[in-house]
């Protein structure tokens, strides 16, 4: 008979449960309904049908003698899919009904009408009819008493809803309040005479309701609070500032003293007027016994600390200095800690050490532990070494707040371990089995001593893997084996020779795609021995922290969609080493995506521009499912093996494409590209994910900070227009009125219909209607005199969304005309009128708005907000275009849209 969504089923099921209507009792205000529906329609029967799985059952019904019809015999199922009344005629003649029980049998029905009950969330529950055994047709007045009575069926079951729903509340509120045994509540007239005492007050304070009730709540308070007015006090409070807190000891029936923090607030009716005061209180003795051994606690770590030999620091999140230990004050050799509040702890260190202390405090800021040794020199400039230990100090969420840092002192440790290394240094067991590469080498000077290179003196077999060196190296220098070493690494090499101070230093093997720590220290005077430990990952890992950081930093200081784009593909790109990178929005119908300012690495071309995902690969339902799409070679990937050529034209052999998704929708994409084959690694992702994350949140805040700024826009300008609306209605109905009494009446009754007109257009609650309608439903308000308004043209209907544009856009041109206009004047008169015109095959509405008899027009110096909304936005919404025009005798504005456009029940959307 008809097909039905199971989706759409469940939800109209569940709707209806929601409203506890189905098989109850007859009720007047339904009866009446259907009676009044079957009276307006002259139809013999009326019905309230509610749609209930698989059958309909009638709320309220009028000629038909039936409480309910199986689903198979319903018409209504019809109406439930529209928007608005639907009619069938004559039920004989039509295929979807010729058939049915109720037409060929029973009270052979011949018309049907029905109005779709939906819920303010648009789900239909059923329809409000009125049938006919003959066939028939509503008159438009009819169908409009059908379809606000259907409107108040909706309202009714709202209401009903709405009063069980807070019966319920009550329930739960009393019983919760039943239930706040860990709490004294207590209400108090405006004389603070108890009105009310808690379950939880009784078994707090002792005394019960029948004890209380009508006392003084004085009786509580200790007797110096009651004589130093501490009651009247909190009720004063309370009024003057919304509430009134305190944290004291209290009384309790038996004479003994508990200590409690509480609250009192006044209490309102529901016009506002204080009618009394609300007081809770809690028992916080067991926790101010607990604070006051904490305190006990905290003092004697106090002491432990101040005993401790130990450098122990707190830093903020900004690697502040926020506390130091007297044993710390006294290592450190400072006179006392304001002489370090608020340094930034790692300036206390240089070079590689100050490197290694960033790198700590990230990874500790990060959840982790840092760690490392180096050397720093107190404040009076003694040289140590130290062994530094940072970890997170966790709130109460476990994130780290702040850090702790411990450092100490291992000066005499580390010369013991110097002497050692200088010991075994030499086993050549040890040396031939570290995994970590090392060296021994000697410098090479010029006649004038200066270092112009080294040559390797020894290689063990790590250091040969990891540069690829063979072993027969040894004798060649370093610039004859790598032409491309820096030259600070040499000079490094000769001072640790010449100072005999060991250094640590990083480097980077582009050609290896690594990075090794190097720690060099003197062997003779002539040669030293360098250690290299490969830190590829704790670097690489580093520079996501650090680059996340920046990105965090560069986004909270700017506004522009566009920049933001391009500095989270900057950041992208330049920390994951890619050809390309961006952020770019995508169309999910026509399957494109924008790039306006990507990031593409040096010497490669750019690949800004409009791109289609289908001429790169065969991957786009993923990204429209919100997949992200990972390909390590595009040639051997199935997905893009057939567009390989078309990628390594953009210079693309991997690719990383992370999908945002709106509403279910592809929307925008990040991407990640490399010109080289590539496997990429879990953390890589995940830190692409981020910084996806991190720019489509910074995205939406620019985009809710601009939709705020229109709407404060709107607002204002709503409201100066009301406030001249009202005004001039007020002139022009004085102007005309005879009497008092009749200006009073006629004045009430256009305030009224101003009202109702707001709540019309600012609700969006207007449907499709004729054109000629909807314009004189707009124009309404200002029409004190038939003469006021003329309006020609033919007729259409126009579409909900338009309907509500082209309203809005009366309205503007109406408020102008009644405060600067030809509507401002007691003659003046505005004319309406409208044609369709074939412009190119496509119909379309020329509407014309032209005033006359009103004050001389002047030209506005500049462009009001109403000019704006109705040039910019309203008229986008059906597609259409608008002239304004000053000439003196009156404004001229004239509406050209598609005729489409206007009739189009989604009206597309203006960019924005």
């Amino acid at each position: 008979m008809f097909g039905r969504d199971e989706r759409i089923e469940k939800h109209r099921q569940a709707e209806m449960a929601s409203y506890a209507i189905l098989d109850t009792p007859a009720e007047s205000e339904f009866d009446d309904i259907v009676k009044v529906a079957s009276d307006a329609c002259g139809m013999p029967v009326s019905l309230i049908s509610l749609l209930d799985g698989d059958r309909q059952w009638f709320k309220a019904e009028t000629g038909f003698g039936q409480s309910e019809t199986p689903l198979s015999q319903s018409i209504c199922a019809y109406a439930v899919q529209q928007d608005d009344v639907f009619q069938i005629e004559d039920l004989t003649r039509d295929e979807r009904t010729a058939a049915n029980p109720l037409v060929t049998e029973g009270p052979q029905v011949r018309f049907y009408a029905g109005a779709p009950l939906k819920t303010p969330d648009g789900v239909a529950l059923g329809a409000l009819c009125v049938l006919d055994t003959k066939p028939n047709k509503l008159t438009p007045a009819q169908a409009f008493v059908l379809r606000t009575l259907a409107h108040q069926v909706v309202t009714t079951l709202e209401l009903r809803r709405s009063l069980r729903l807070r019966k319920e509340s009550d329930r739960r509120n009393k019983a919760i309040l039943e239930s706040a045994v860990d709490y004294a509540i207590v209400s108090m007239d405006l004389k603070g005479m108890v009105t009310s005492w808690s379950p939880g007050a009784e078994l707090i304070l002792g005394w019960d309701q029948a004890d209380m009730c009508g006392k003084p709540a004085h009786v509580f308070f200790t007797e110096e609070d009651v004589a130093a007015g501490i009651p009247e006090q909190e009720m004063a409070s309370a009024l003057l500032h919304g509430r009134g807190t305190d944290e004291r000891w209290h009384l309790r029936k038996d004479g003994s003293l508990f200590w409690a923090n509480g609250e009192m607030m006044p209490l309102r009716d529901e016009d506002g007027r204080h009618e009394g005061f609300l007081k809770i209180l809690r028992d916080r003795t067991v926790q101010r016994d607990a604070a006051a051994k904490e305190q006990a606690d905290a003092a004697f770590m106090r002491g432990v600390l101040a005993s401790s030999a130990d450098c122990i620091k707190v830093l903020d999140p900004d690697a502040k200095l926020t506390f130091m230990n007297e044993g710390g004050l006294a290592v450190m050799e400072a006179e006392d800690f304001n002489q370090v509040r608020g340094c930034d702890w790692t300036g206390f260190w240089h070079g590689q050490a100050r490197a290694d202390a960033k790198s700590a405090f990230w990874e500790a800021l990060a959840g982790g532990t840092g760690h490392f040794q180096a050397p720093a020199d107190t404040l009076k400039g003694t040289p140590k070494w130290w062994d530094v230990q940072v970890t997170p100090i966790r709130g109460a969420d476990g994130r780290p707040e702040r850090l702790l840092v411990v450092s100490r002192d291992i000066t005499r440790q580390r010369a013991s371990e110097q002497l050692i290394a200088d010991s075994e240094k030499r086993w050549r067991g040890l040396f031939e089995g570290m995994q970590e590469g090392f060296f021994s080498g000697e410098i090479i000077r010029d006649a004038e001593g200066r270092a112009i290179d080294c040559r390797f003196v020894e290689i063990n077999p790590a250091f040969a893997s990891q540069s690829g060196l063979p072993i027969e190296t040894v004798g060649r220098t370093v610039r004859e084996v790598i032409p491309s070493v820096p030259d600070w690494v040499i000079q490094v090499y000769a001072r640790v020779v010449e100072t005999g101070t060991p250094e640590v230093f990083d480097i980077e093997v582009p050609e290896l795609g690594r990075v090794f720590e190097v720690r060099a220290y003197r062997e003779t005077e002539l040669r030293f021995a360098a250690m290299f430990i490969d830190v590829s990952d704790r670097k690489r890992a580093d520079a996501r922290r650090t680059a996340l950081v920046e990105l965090g930093d560069r986004l909270r200081n700017t506004s522009d969609p566009s920049e933001i784009a391009r500095v989270a593909a900057e950041i992208l790109g330049r920390t994951l080493y890619l050809s390309h990178a961006g952020y770019g929005a995508v169309d999910h119908d026509r399957e494109t995506i924008l790039v306006e300012r990507g990031w593409t690495a040096p010497g490669l071309p750019s690949i800004g521009g409009l791109h289609g995902f289908r001429d790169y690969g065969s991957y786009i339902d993923a990204l429209k499912g919100g997949h992200a799409v990972i390909i390590d070679d595009v040639g051997g990937d199935p997905r893009t093996a057939s567009d390989e050529d078309a990628l390594a034209a953009i210079h693309v052999r991997s690719l990383l494409n992370l999908p945002l998704m709106e509403h279910g929708r592809f929307v925008a994409l990040l991407y990640a590209l490399k010109d080289v084959p590539y496997a990429w690694k879990p953390e890589e992702i995940s830190f692409a994910n981020n910084i996806a994350d991190r720019t489509r949140a910074a995205l939406a805040r620019i985009e809710a900070e601009e939709r705020q700024k229109t709407l404060n826009l709107e607002l204002s300008h709503r409201m100066k227009n009301m406030l001249a609306m009202v005004q001039s209605i007020a002139t022009q109905t004085m102007r005309t009125a005879t009497d008092l009494d009749t200006a009073k009446e006629v004045l009430a009754g256009r305030l009224i219909a101003l009202s109702k007109s707001h709540d019309l257009l600012l609700g969006g609650e207007m449907g499709a209607a004729p054109i000629k309608t909807l314009i004189g439903s707009a124009l309404q308000t200002h029409e004190d005199n038939p003469s006021r308004f003329v309006l020609d043209g033919p007729t259409f209907t126009v579409g909900a969304k338009a309907a509500m544009s082209l309203s809005l856009m009366l309205h503007e041109l109406a408020t102008n005309a009644a405060k600067y206009g030809a509507l401002s004047t007691a003659n003046g008169q505005v004319s309406i009128t409208w044609q369709l015109r074939d412009v190119d095959g496509e119909l379309h509405c020329a509407l014309r708005w032209s005033e006359a008899g009103g004050p001389a027009v002047v030209p506005p110096t500049r462009t009001g907000f109403g000019s704006r909304l109705i040039g910019r936005g309203l008229a986008g919404n059906f597609g259409g275009d608008v002239d304004l025009s000053y000439p003196a005798g009156g404004v001229v504005c004239t509406i050209d849209a598609p005729l489409a456009g206007l009739q189009a029940e989604d009206a597309p959307q203006t960019a924005h």
